[in-house]
């Protein structure tokens, strides 16, 4: 007889990288703004490139910076600091000093990632050069690329984009979504690199609401636009693996939170927080939401997409709060805003739930035409909806395979019609009651319900199906609190991503899993990237 143990036992912040189970909090990263105020663009909106800083001025913005290296260089590791960005009032790149730091950070052993936001009006590869001569790693780097039609072109600057990542550098591309550069950005997104991102960022200047096709239109070019739209309540809580750092060691949470009162040389402070609404990605998108995760993986401020075939989602506990409704309106639109994002990206959505397929949906209504179907009953039940672009990217599957899925596809595990029975007679002496869960005339499902303040206890379900060997490994059960639930010993929800995986052609490797219980354990395992 298989055993599931009790929800709870896994360490929250769990994460999945590259097979290799580690604290999904482990790194740290900081945000640095130099004293730098000044940009060699002349953007009509843009108030840097009309404040030229003299020759002292810049030597103090180097002196800061260089100061801010070291700092990184002797304290970083012990910090638990492992990645940093440049987040410049203007451009920073075009100071080689910026290149020697960038350099340097990236060659501590500890140091993840290093990266910058630039206009990429830097010669590439005279940085380049000198980047590897300093020994720094290419492979490190990670530039948020903006792109300003009113200063550069197309072509110029997606060729730029081509040599960082021809050379091995890992970036993003985007601009602000002015509705006049609809087409111009609908030009950059076809000539950029197939791997590079192209985001585009809410307009704050614009003055009144984008029409439904400027919307229509940037969600196109950027199908994570919907968050940009999306009101994010501040969360404090979600803030504690990030730090924003000034030229004159001046620290706040994020580049819109309150000053700190600490340092960050000795320890990095707990965060704190003076706002009700994360209004910009430098804000939302350093959270430590298992969405942002999902998208942008482990560091989601440099903005460098993911993009899974399939994300498998726990529902109660992870989706949405043990006993609640999912967005509800006005209620956690974060949450649906990324879910829309991750399906208009062409990933593929599933549920992997403990829960009957019927209550699922009716928890989830309001997003589950984002869901193709998912694994439910704790793996009893598995569940892929009609693709009406089944086939598609899906070479390695047969015709038959594909047909299937154009139709749909189901599975149950059944369980012996004698279980229920033999349970029954167990019902006054451990006090539940039955509830079989049937389709086609054949149960996949059964719960032993005892009244909500009477949970079941590890130690008393162990002895009760004790006394059911005969039944050996063609059961399995597991505790819900007030549940014991009990269904066929080879329904999981890992050999339900295993079947799911098959039946679309990809592998559990191409995934992603989402879970907070032991129950998630061995899906998560399965997974390529996971968190709890």
């Amino acid at each position: 007889m298989k055993i599931a143990l009790e929800p709870g036992v896994i360490a929250e912040n769990s994460v999945k990288i590259n097979g290799q189970w580690r604290d999904s909090m482990r790194g740290h990263m900081v945000l640095y703004r130099g004293y730098l105020k000044s940009c060699n663009y002349q953007c009509s909106y843009c108030p840097f490139s009309k404040h030229p800083m003299s020759q002292r001025e810049l030597e103090k913005d180097r002196e800061r910076w260089i100061s801010f290296v070291q700092k990184y260089e002797e304290r970083a590791e012990r910090l638990g600091i492992r990645a940093m960005m440049i987040v410049p009032y203007g451009e920073a790149m075009i100071h080689p000093w910026y290149w020697e730091g960038l350099a340097r950070m990236s060659a501590q052993a500890w140091t993840h990632g290093v990266g910058a936001q630039t206009n990429l009006s830097f010669p590439v590869e005279k940085f380049l050069e000198a980047y590897k001569e300093m020994n720094g790693l290419v492979g490190k780097l990670r530039l948020w690329a903006t792109f300003h039609p009113e200063m550069t072109t197309v072509s110029a600057f997606a060729d730029r984009c081509r040599q960082l990542t021809e050379a091995g550098a890992a970036l993003c591309a985007g601009s602000v979504g002015v509705p006049e550069n609809i087409n111009v950005l609908r030009q950059l997104k076809s000539r950029l690199p197939e791997e590079v991102y192209l985001w585009v960022n809410k307009m704050d200047g614009l003055k009144r609401p984008y029409t439904e096709e400027e919307k229509e239109a940037f969600w196109e070019i950027d199908p994570y636009f919907i968050r940009e739209l999306t009101p994010v309540r501040a969360d404090v809580s979600r803030c504690e693996n990030r730090l924003f750092v000034e030229s004159d060691g001046r620290i706040h949470t994020c580049n819109i939170s309150k000053v700190l009162e600490s340092r960050w040389e000795e320890k990095i402070p707990a965060p704190e927080c003076n706002r009700k609404i994360c209004s910009c990605y430098l804000a939302y998108g350093g959270r430590s939401d298992y969405m942002n995760r999902i998208l942008f993986g482990e560091y989601p401020l440099y903005r460098i997409p993911r993009r899974p075939k399939a994300v498998f989602f726990d529902i109660e506990g992870t989706l949405l709060p043990e006993e609640s409704l999912l967005i509800r309106p006005g209620e956690e639109r974060s949450v649906a805003a990324g879910l829309e994002a991750l399906a208009r990206d062409g990933t593929r959505l599933f549920f992997a739930t403990t829960l009957p397929y019927e209550e699922a949906m009716k928890r989830c209504r309001y997003i589950r035409r984002l869901f193709q179907g998912g694994i439910f009953a704790g793996g009893a039940h598995i569940r892929l909806e009609y693709e009406q672009n089944a086939g598609e990217g899906m070479e390695s599957c047969s015709e038959a395979d594909i047909d299937s899925l154009k139709r749909g596809k189901e599975y149950f595990a059944w369980l012996d019609e004698q279980v229920g029975e033999y349970f029954t007679t167990l019902k006054r002496k451990y006090h539940f009651n039955i509830l079989t869960y049937k389709q086609r005339g054949k149960t996949y499902k059964i719960t032993l319900l005892r009244p909500k303040q009477r949970k079941w206890e590890a130690e008393e379900a162990e002895e009760m199906m004790a006394q059911a060997p005969e039944y050996g490994e063609q059961i399995r059960y597991y505790i819900e609190g007030n549940c014991l639930q009990i269904v066929a010993g080879k329904a999981d929800k890992a050999s339900g991503v295993k079947t799911l995986c098959r039946w679309l052609g990809i592998s559990p490797e191409e995934v992603i899993a989402i879970g907070d219980s032991e129950e998630d354990k061995g899906m998560m395992a399965l997974c390529g990237a996971s968190w709890f």
